[in-house]
């Protein structure tokens, strides 16, 4: 199920700007053989996608924590 989904994927990206180094390596996955790293790498590119960004609410907690240990040590 998952290599069906990677392949898929893969396709669906070759499609919109084709890659020959793509099409190798999807169709390496098809047959089952190895990818080598330059391969590997090319497919990590093609199917990565970024995710959300996040900020955190209270970045100086960090410093602060030992100090609420401190003074409730039920806290932890």
């Amino acid at each position: 199920m998952l290599k069906n989904r990677l392949l898929d994927a893969l396709k669906n990206k070759n499609t919109k700007k084709p890659d020959g180094s793509v099409s190798q390596a999807a169709a390496k996955i098809e047959n089952q053989k190895r990818l080598s790293t330059q391969e590997i790498l090319k497919v990590y590119e093609t199917i990565w996608q970024e995710g959300p960004k996040v900020k955190y609410q209270n970045p100086g907690a960090k410093e602060r924590e030992p100090q609420f240990i401190n003074q409730n040590p039920t806290l932890y």
